[in-house]
């Protein structure tokens, strides 16, 4: 309201200014007739001529603050709408929340009970996309990570990407924190999917796990997108993304991590094969 009433205000004082300048105007032309408390006529004229010119920069100072102040309540309106919409985000994730909780004690309480087909049952009902994925018993390895690979396998599906996965026992033996394990190699699998569901003939993405002995070596390899060698070196840089923003658990602070627990992380991409990430992650010593 009080930007609406400002914009009004200078918009009648722009106004007014126009106003006196074309009076200005027109009395210059009618003073040769007419003769005002004995003022020359070319002494009289330079000052009207100072005055309109003066009336004339207040003018174009006026309209650019007007104009400024538009373009802010413009934006500001923007921003209430944003708002509103945030808000109303909010509110739904609060109450997705609740639902997620209620669903999740549910699927809990069936498992204590052992009741795992009706809990299968419950969670299908609950995603129909579950339903159509067929996960065969050689895509999985009873490690910790089939509960990620289940999921990412259906994100992959839904986008019309083959996924493979590829892994071997010992995982649980990696001297790396199982949470931050579940980030890197979802946000590695994010990265692939993001890589590849924009091309017209989709490719396939692959995780692998080998047991190396001393180290475990857990790679994400997709076979469309090739990463240029210019931006090889900088991929691992801090605040470096191609997207233009940043995105959650980046390349960088993937590899400090896996570096930070004695690990190396690599990367593998050229025409012809496509790009792969390996993390060769450290096992537990065990002192014999």
């Amino acid at each position: 309201m009080l930007v609406d009433n400002f914009n009004k205000k200078s918009l009648y004082q722009v106004m007014i200014i126009l106003l006196t300048q074309t009076l200005l105007l027109l009395f210059i032309t009618c003073w040769n007739e007419v003769e005002l408390f004995g003022v020359s006529y070319d002494k009289l004229l330079n000052i009207i001529i100072f005055v309109v010119v003066g009336l004339s920069i207040l003018s174009i100072i006026m309209v650019a603050e007007l104009y400024k102040m538009v373009e802010y309540e413009t934006e500001f309106k923007i921003q209430q709408v944003k708002l509103k919409e945030n808000k109303k985000l909010i509110d739904s994730l609060r109450s997705q929340k609740h639902d997620f909780l209620n669903h999740l004690q549910t699927i809990y309480g069936m498992i204590q009970l052992d009741k795992k087909n009706q809990a299968k049952d419950y969670i299908k009902s609950l995603n129909k996309d579950l339903s159509r994925i067929n996960f065969k018993e050689d895509i999985l390895s009873d490690s910790i990570l089939d509960s990620i690979l289940i999921s990412k396998k259906l994100e992959a599906s839904k986008v019309g990407i083959k996924f493979d996965c590829r892994v071997e026992v010992g995982v649980e033996d990696v001297n790396f924190p199982i949470d931050k394990l579940f980030r890197v190699l979802s946000n590695l699998i994010d990265n692939a999917i993001d890589a590849v569901k924009d091309a017209e003939i989709k490719g396939i993405i692959i995780v692998k796990g080998i047991d190396k002995g001393e180290e475990y070596l857990l790679s994400v390899y997709n076979s469309r997108s090739v990463i240029e060698d210019d931006l090889k070196a900088k991929i691992f840089e801090a605040g470096f993304s191609t997207k233009g923003e940043e995105r959650g658990f980046g390349l960088y602070i993937i590899k400090s991590l896996i570096e930070e627990f004695g690990g190396k992380l690599k990367l593998e991409s050229k025409p012809g094969y496509g790009t792969e990430f390996l993390c060769y992650l450290k096992k537990v010593s065990v002192d014999r």
